[in-house]
């Protein structure tokens, strides 16, 4: 199935990229200088767009059956929008400092 295939790999892509981009972030939150609840919710933000954003593309496709995702790939625009809310307040955090 081309539509289940192509979402696994986009999945993995992802789940290898964002990964990455989380643990950098946890880098730079150490720069800024965010009170310790500010902090903690950034990396809250940050920490979940690598777990949402896979789940979405693998669990919208989990039926070998499936023609077309059902509606757990929301979970995909759900977990760009918390990684966006924490990469903004994150750029703020180092620009204040």
């Amino acid at each position: 199935n081309p539509v289940r295939q192509n979402l696994w790999r986009a999945g993995h892509a992802h789940a290898g990229v964002l990964v990455i981009l989380a643990l950098v972030g946890m880098f730079y939150i150490d720069q800024t200088g965010l009170s310790d609840g500010l902090s903690m919710l950034v990396r809250g933000l940050i920490v979940q767009a690598p777990i949402l954003m896979p789940l979405g593309f693998f669990l919208s496709v989990a039926s070998p059956q499936s023609e077309r995702p059902n509606s757990l790939i929301y979970l995909v625009p759900t977990g760009g929008l918390l990684l966006s809310i924490g990469a903004l307040i994150l750029g703020i955090g180092l620009v204040t400092s």
